[in-house]
């Protein structure tokens, strides 16, 4: 089966994907079209998992158009944000070749723009229809965003697949879960951070967990000045360098606890129906995860006993002085390797052999 995955900038999903496909057994060819960087520059690796690259340049329908002619894909699979590249895959195909849209973020639920550099398109909610309606086949994050869909659209058939960790990257040893650390909890966030007042501007969430005597890393995806600055203002603090995604996953086990929660002042619908990647990469790591309400993270995590709900992050170190803490990492340290992308590809592989069938 020839799969082309389409996105407009680099996505890790993308990258777990073929890590999966190819553990899966079966015989895929795997293509790869893409604006501005290519896996590999964007994350250091990934590039080397896949049969062709193809760069969009700025004629995007134009250079789309020879990427299937030449390509000629089974299926493709087009991620969002944003939708106007599911919606053109659809326009030059008319049908002729079978589109998956991978859906890990929603116009419809955000309040803040999406950060990752593009234009806004004129009526992105519009597009959010045309791309959900108009598909062959839906992938979401979780049943909370499936459900918002469903909501508001007629849905094709979909499964779920969340933002699992790859098991090929975790630890493979963990230490003993019945370890006590002196002094305060260590909890560690890894990932975005942001000034703007949306969901990853985390200052008045990071300034109260350490005011409240609980320690805290912070290892962030890309360098923001301000956090550095608070940092230096709150002696429990750190924000650390930019670590490579893989040497990260092998320092995060150092951790107590791992850090979900966000800012939930504008886009808190949004935030219900997101299972982040931090937060399978913390339980691969078997971190008990801490999360602030979000419903599809505390559904997971509640399910099967994986972390805590904190309602008052200002108490956060009481709070964790009365918790099993080897319980919970005896838990974790159990369930790790089912949150993975190889334990979990196979509804993936089924999706495209229905909509090609």
């Amino acid at each position: 089966m020839r799969v082309l995955f389409l996105q407009q900038q680099p996505c890790i999903r993308t990258l777990k994907y073929a890590v999966g496909l190819r553990s899966a057994g079966d015989s895929v060819y795997l293509g790869f079209a893409y604006q501005g960087q290519t896996l590999h520059q964007w994350y250091g690796t990934g590039d080397e998992l896949f049969d062709e690259w193809s760069p969009i340049g700025s004629d995007v329908a134009g250079d789309l158009r020879g990427v299937i002619e030449r390509f000629r894909p089974d299926v493709i699979h087009s991620h969002n944000l944003p939708d106007r590249l599911t919606v053109l895959a659809m326009e030059l195909t008319g049908g002729a070749v079978p589109i998956v849209h991978d859906a890990h973020d929603l116009q419809c639920l955000r309040q803040t723009p999406y950060e990752d550099g593009f234009p806004e398109p004129a009526d992105p909610l519009a597009l959010e229809r045309r791309a959900v309606e108009g598909c062959d086949g839906l992938v979401v994050v979780s049943e909370e965003m499936r459900d918002e869909l469903g909501a508001r659209y007629r849905l094709p058939i979909s499964r779920c697949f969340p933002n699992y960790a790859l098991a090929r990257d975790l630890p493979r040893t963990l230490p003993d879960a019945a370890r006590r650390g002196d002094g305060p909890p260590r909890v560690v966030y890894q990932g975005t951070l942001s000034t703007n007042g949306g969901h990853y501007d985390l200052r008045e969430l990071f300034e109260a967990i350490v005011a409240g005597g609980v320690r805290l890393d912070i290892y962030p995806s890309r360098r923001v000045a301000e956090y550095e600055l608070l940092a230096e203002r709150w002696p429990g603090m750190r924000c650390l360098e930019k670590v490579d995604p893989r040497r990260l996953l092998q320092i995060l086990p150092e951790y107590d606890f791992g850090w979900a929660g966000f800012n939930a002042s504008l886009n808190a619908a949004h935030l219900d129906t997101a299972l982040p990647n931090k937060l399978f990469e913390y339980l691969g790591c078997g971190l008990p995860v801490l999360t602030m309400g979000h419903r599809a993270m505390v559904r997971l995590i509640g399910e099967r006993g994986l972390g805590i709900d904190v309602e008052a992050v200002d108490d956060l170190a009481a709070t964790l002085r009365d918790v099993d803490v080897r319980g919970l990492r005896q838990r974790v340290a159990e369930a790790r390797f089912d949150f993975t992308v190889e334990a979990n590809i196979a509804p993936i592989l089924d999706l495209y052999k229905t909509v090609v069938g």
